[in-house]
């Protein structure tokens, strides 16, 4: 910590104490020359911070997501990043994350290079709060960065014919997945975390463990039942995984389905979840019924899911 003061005899002096070293001090005719001398000696006399941008990414894994579905995708996301960027963490300029934007956006679209942005940024901001890192030795490469806008939300509701045409191009236990995607509005990794102690179906209901926002009961559907009861029939026993793919592999099979039945790029895995809200939402229930179907805690959220249009609600309006 560096101390400046001016002398009796009008020069000016400044010392720098550290736990452990020797005081170092030197006296000058101006203040603005002690202050550069004292930035100098602190550059010198503190130590280079080590960590790469790989160990700093993995220790706000641990730290952060471990048993979160984020977790895995977050390291391959991270392991990608410190390929491109330099490897110390404190070597990372504005500059560098600069020029990974700008290469980046002529790769692949703006919401990838945002989400990635956007991780570099957690991973700074979390050294800096758990003090892994100073702000005075490591800077945030993201600071005063433009980042890419992000995706306007997808209101397209999937019609039971267009989820028809999808199934009709899966193999069966793709195909499972994504119908029960739409019966339930569940999540991709909600439903492959799925193991058979999980299913209630004589009470029609299944638990959903570790979800976004905490585990959950999930009504069901006859039709969820009737899918449930067929994968289940197929389990070795209560632990076992009622679908063991990865969250990739299901997502690759859409792509591919959709393209081979010709429907529009808007059917997706997760706008099955919207659209089953949406219809939820049709029936007139109110918000704290549907928030049991989407398992949101917060109104606002489950309104952003809920694509109704006036249509919906004709029927319901006494002239």
């Amino acid at each position: 910590m560096a101390t400046i003061k001016l002398l009796k005899s009008g020069r000016w002096n400044a010392q720098i104490r550290r736990k452990g070293l020797a005081t170092v001090s030197s006296t000058f005719d101006h203040e603005w020359q002690a202050s550069i001398w004292a930035k100098d000696q602190e550059k010198e006399l503190t130590p280079e911070f080590q960590l790469t941008f790989l160990e700093l990414g993995l220790m706000y894994c641990e730290s952060q997501l471990v048993n979160r579905s984020s977790y895995e995708e977050t390291i391959r996301r991270i392991r990608r990043l410190s390929e491109e960027l330099p490897a110390k963490a404190s070597q990372i300029s504005r500059k560098d994350m600069n020029d990974y934007r700008l290469r980046r956006l002529k790769e692949v679209s703006g919401v990838t290079v945002r989400d990635h942005m956007q991780l570099v940024n957690r991973v700074y901001r979390w050294g800096y709060r758990e003090m892994v890192i100073e702000p005075d030795q490591v800077k945030n490469p993201c600071d005063n960065i433009v980042i890419p806008p992000p995706s306007k939300p997808r209101n397209y509701v999937v019609s039971k014919q267009e989820l028809a045409l999808l199934l009709n191009q899966m193999t069966p236990t793709m195909a499972s997945i994504v119908e029960l995607a739409y019966e339930t509005a569940m999540r991709r990794s909600e439903i492959l975390k799925l193991r058979v102690k999980n299913l209630h179906l004589e009470a029609r209901t299944l638990d959903v463990i570790d979800a976004k926002t905490g585990d959950r009961i999930c009504p069901l559907t006859t039709r969820a039942i009737e899918i449930l009861t067929e994968i289940k029939a197929k389990a070795i026993h209560n632990e076992s995984l009622l679908f063991r793919v990865t969250r990739a592999g299901v997502s690759q099979a859409v792509t591919r389905a959709r393209r081979k039945a010709g429907l529009s790029e808007d059917v997706r895995l997760h706008q099955l979840r919207h659209s089953r809200i949406t219809a939820v939402a049709a029936q007139g229930w109110n918000p704290q019924q549907i928030m049991l179907v989407s398992g949101h805690r917060d109104v606002r959220s489950m309104a952003r899911y809920s694509h109704l249009s006036v249509h919906d609600v004709l029927d319901k309006i006494n002239f």
